[in-house]
């Protein structure tokens, strides 16, 4: 194409939109009025957070649902700070999310003097997260740096990227051309390494299936190939709606099991599916698995860490769980199919006691989700926070279908992640039903963001499970032998709060009742409070004190 002069922002803004970017998350500031200027300018939606850490958390949901790179703008220095957060949740769920900043001119002096704004060195506080951070020089580089920070992040193990683009290269005008990103197909299976995976798990009377958010989309070739090994299900928090939680061999997201060594020690093989095996995944450690180790998945890195793979498959989720599948079904045993499906049904026995323990003061609240999820084919997105409620309860009490989504903040574990997230999954997809869910804890560090949701509209019900504090670090603390310190908080009046910020608010004391506000939710025009009391060994403790 012929080389254009533009200033900066314009050439950012116009290869994002050739990339099919129609909508940023960002706060405009003095160092990126050009950026959101020629954004405006191409069409591109622009959805106002009330704060950087919000922006990415809206950004990192509306990946999770639709697949594809979402994009943060923000200003430079603490808007950069504050959005880190969020692109460390990304980071280690590996969801691909871009985010572009000015930063100090070319030639600011290297020790500083005092400009607003002023980080040293921004970029080197990105990679310390990201591991990468792309600083242009001239104004035309900023369309390269668009078209390879894509070329990546669509290609193999999605992960966010870092554009910083000079303060005085934004507003100077240069010529550039578009680059248009390139995509890596996913490696096809190699024949040798399904054959050898194969006759490893011909013979296996007790597997397992452990699948990970890498596996989305391939809900039918991994229901296959359990049905063709007889093997159970087990999910990652993030791979909920991967699968049918319904399907017959499915053992739900149970990382948190302190019975899952018990259950993997009496496996005989493993078939991981793009997943980690992280320990924010699959909490009891370490994970004693068996000597067949079958791994699937496009990171030869991953390949290699937290497991050793007996029998290593670099390639997608799909054609190698369908290949494995066809493979097994030629070479394996009637009778040793029937034995691992008993074995399966009696470990989903012992499963069930045990996620009904584990989330006995949530039952509720997942019976509310299932009648809720029930009423209507639509999928639904839960936007989760990293609290009890949703660890413990939803996690394993809710049955996602194939289609609908958990998103939770599984590797850095954030706080205020649930409802940002909820509000850019909305966004993103606007025929889903969005229910996020938080603690009254956490809910605080992004509670201003139901503003957000009022100002763009998004009809969605945010859950507020109060327990008077921070349960789980109050359980700990006592567990400890500790006296609880710091974690019980005065609370404000959560129906009050929503309905001075715009919003809806209302508090239920029910499942019916949850039941009857989430379907109310879904006809109003913008985001539904709903508060609702735990009871819970953690709550009798901190509401006492209210």
């Amino acid at each position: 194409m012929e080389q254009t002069e533009l200033t900066g922002g314009a050439h950012l803004a116009r290869a994002l939109q050739a990339e099919g970017i129609t909508r940023v998350f960002g706060i405009p500031g003095t160092h990126n009025l050009e950026i959101f200027a020629q954004l405006s300018a191409h069409g591109i939606e622009i959805v106002s957070p009330r704060h950087e850490q919000g922006a990415g958390f809206m950004a990192d949901g509306a990946a999770r649902v639709t697949g594809d790179v979402q994009v943060v703008v923000t200003t430079t220095g603490p808007a950069v700070l504050n959005a880190l957060t969020a692109l460390l949740q990304s980071y280690t769920d590996s969801v691909p999310v871009l985010l572009i900043s000015p930063g100090m001119p070319l030639r600011h002096p290297g020790r500083g003097n005092g400009l607003l704004h002023e980080v040293r060195n921004q970029a080197q506080a990105i990679e310390a997260v990201l591991g990468d951070s792309h600083r242009v020089t001239t104004a035309g580089e900023v369309s390269l740096a668009v078209g390879q920070a894509l070329s990546l992040m669509r290609s193999g193990r999605s992960r966010p990227a870092h554009i910083e683009i000079p303060l005085d290269i934004i507003e100077a005008t240069g010529p550039g051309t578009l680059h248009p990103s390139v995509t890596r197909p996913a490696p096809v299976p190699d024949p040798a390494a399904i054959r050898s995976a194969a006759e490893a798990l011909t013979g296996s009377r007790r597997p397992l299936l452990i699948v990970g958010a890498g596996a989305h989309g391939c809900a039918e070739e991994i229901e296959e190939l359990s049905v063709a090994l007889g093997a159970g299900i087990i999910v990652s928090s993030n791979a909920k709606g991967a699968i049918d939680e319904s399907h017959e061999n499915s053992l739900g997201a149970i990382g948190f099991l302190p019975e899952l060594p018990e259950l993997l020690a009496d496996a005989d093989a493993i078939v991981a599916i793009g997943t980690e095996l992280a320990p924010s995944d699959f909490w009891p450690e370490p994970l004693v698995l068996p000597e067949t180790v079958v791994r699937i998945d496009i990171d030869e890195v991953q390949m290699l860490t937290n497991a050793r793979a007996s029998h290593p498959i670099l390639a997608g989720a799909a054609d190698s769980a369908a290949a494995l599948a066809l493979r097994l079904r030629e070479t394996r045993e009637d009778s040793d199919t029937q034995l691992a499906e008993d074995w399966v049904r009696g470990r989903q026995e012992f499963i069930a006691a045990a996620t009904a323990r584990e989330g006995g003061p949530w039952a509720e609240l997942s019976q509310a989700l299932n009648t809720f999820t029930g009423q209507d084919p639509s999928p639904v997105v839960v936007a989760a926070d990293s609290t009890m409620c949703c660890y413990y309860g939803v996690q394993t009490g809710w049955r996602a279908r194939r289609g609908d989504r958990f998103l939770y903040p599984a590797g850095a574990g954030t706080l205020g992640y649930g409802l940002p997230a909820g509000i850019g999954a909305k966004l993103a997809a606007p025929d889903a039903r969005v229910v996020a869910i938080e603690g009254d804890g956490g809910s605080m560090f992004t509670i201003p963001e139901l503003a957000a949701a009022v100002q763009a509209q998004v009809s969605l019900s945010l859950i507020i499970v109060d327990n008077g504090g921070y349960g789980e670090i109050r359980n700990e603390m006592a567990d400890r032998g500790d006296t609880p310190s710091g974690v019980a908080l005065t609370g404000p009046d959560f129906p009050a709060l929503a309905q001075s910020l715009g919003a809806r608010g209302v508090h239920v004391e029910s499942a019916d009742e949850l039941v009857t506000a989430l379907t109310d939710a879904e006809s109003q025009p913008g985001p539904t409070l709903i508060h609702i009391t735990e009871d819970s060994r953690a709550a009798k403790d901190m509401l006492a004190g209210r």
